[in-house]
């Protein structure tokens, strides 16, 4: 018999890498983990008929030639089915969307790539085979990629996400059907855990990020937490939020996170506590920890582990086209006309920078029939600056607030460098693409 499965507690993207898997290798049949979590049990209550899963327990008299494992690949992640399988060496091959640099699945052969969701992976071969799927296939399939991508908005997402997801709506996939499924705060506990989360969150400053941190005691584990974290991700938009939920009675800590940057990867941070996931979303299960105790050690090792964030002195322009105060305002629009600017920082008679001047702040003086008076008596002053130690959230805030184009980057008023809008977009796209 051959078989495929992924990791224990299947969420929307497993859900939708297996539907896949059973199109792409009919000869393959599913197993079900024991567990569902908590936002795919609704879809897979919809829709377990067209998986017909088997049970771990179902393969024990077997003999298992073949395994297909997707979405991990991880050991830990895949025990209680292995622990069915009582030959020793079945040929194992993995389909998985996760850094692979951590695989420890003895003898398996991993494919990977940098996808958004692992469904988009494997939809990508489909599409590529000329597979027909059924449209409630095609829904549970852009399900599972719309969950792990954020609809499509996430920092990890890539051209064959939108390019699969395109191709399962031409199968017939059913957004109505998938907005529904990915309503995830339903029950009254996960609000109830919402709003006192939201209270108990702790802004903390760590190598120039932003995070937020929450630590709330449960009676028991309560599932839909991680619908909670992304709630709170989605309406307070820090860098990235760590929500540790504590179970005094077993001494077990959950562990949840979500990031925003490239450079807070989650992956990594959690797999010193045996957790993982993904960049951008990571979780982990603590045990035989008391929560406070932990809650500090967690806080020290973010302090210490965090690579520091992206400053102004970064990215910016060290060489500045600048302009004296002294200047016509002739000599000026000539000036920035041959540099091919719309606006220079303005030094005086110390080098200081004392103002800016725009081809906005020009016309006016051209209106006024007075392109020989001095730069000074048109510049906007003072000149919005920020120093060489600025994080880029806060270079953000400043362009959003004074509605500026070209932000001078000074020391002591001393003229350091120069960053733009267009320096703020690229250094976006980079955190998109994982380069920063």
């Amino acid at each position: 018999m051959n078989i495929a499965f992924g990791h224990t507690n299947m969420d929307l993207d497993c859900l939708g890498s297996l539907i896949l898997v059973r199109k792409l290798f009919p000869e393959y049949r599913l197993v079900r983990s024991r567990l569902i979590h908590p936002e795919a049990q609704n879809l897979y209550d919809f829709y377990q008929q067209y998986f017909d899963f088997l049970n771990p327990k179902d393969i024990e008299t077997e003999l298992i030639e073949k395994i297909i494992i997707v979405d991990t690949c991880m050991a830990e992640r895949v025990g209680e089915y292995f622990s069915h399988i009582r030959n020793s060496a079945p040929d194992i091959r993995i389909y998985d969307h996760h850094p692979i640099e951590f695989c420890n699945i003895q003898g398996a052969k991993v494919e990977g790539g940098n996808y958004g969701a692992n469904t988009s992976f494997l939809g990508k071969l489909a599409m590529e085979q000329g597979i027909r799927l059924l449209p409630e296939e095609a829904t549970i399939a852009l399900t599972g990629i719309y969950a792990d991508t954020g609809r499509l908005i996430f920092e990890n997402v890539s051209r064959v996400d939108f390019e699969v997801s395109a191709w399962l709506m031409d199968m017939g996939a059913s957004l109505k059907l998938v907005k529904s499924f990915l309503e995830t705060i339903r029950e009254d506990a996960q609000l109830e855990i919402l709003n006192q989360a939201l209270m108990a969150l702790q802004p903390h400053v760590i190598q120039g990020h932003e995070l937020l941190l929450s630590y709330l005691e449960l009676g028991e584990n309560t599932p839909g937490l991680a619908a909670v974290v992304e709630k709170i991700m989605e309406i307070r938009n820090p860098d990235a939020f760590f929500a540790l939920f504590a179970i005094p009675k077993t001494k077990t800590v959950l562990l949840i996170a979500r990031s925003q940057k490239a450079k807070i990867n989650l992956h990594e941070l959690l797999h010193v506590y045996g957790g993982g996931g993904h960049q951008l979303a990571g979780s982990a299960k603590i045990n035989g920890r008391e929560g406070p105790e932990f809650f500090e050690e967690f806080l020290g090792y973010l302090e210490q582990s965090l690579t520091p964030a992206t400053r102004a002195a970064d990215i910016m322009t060290r060489d500045v086209h600048r302009v004296s105060e002294t200047m016509s305002l002739l000599e000026a629009s000539v000036f920035l006309e041959k540099a091919d600017l719309t606006g220079a920082p303005v030094l005086d008679a110390e080098e200081n920078v004392s103002g800016f001047i725009s081809l906005r702040d020009i016309m006016k003086g051209r209106k006024a029939g007075v392109m020989k008076a001095p730069v000074r008596a048109y510049m906007s002053k003072p000149a919005v600056t920020a120093g060489s130690n600025l994080t880029m959230r806060e270079i953000e805030r400043i362009f959003y607030k004074h509605h500026i184009g070209r932000l001078p980057i000074v020391e002591d008023r001393k003229l350091l460098g120069i960053l733009t809008r267009w320096d703020y977009l690229q250094y976006r796209k980079r955190q998109v693409s994982r380069k920063a």
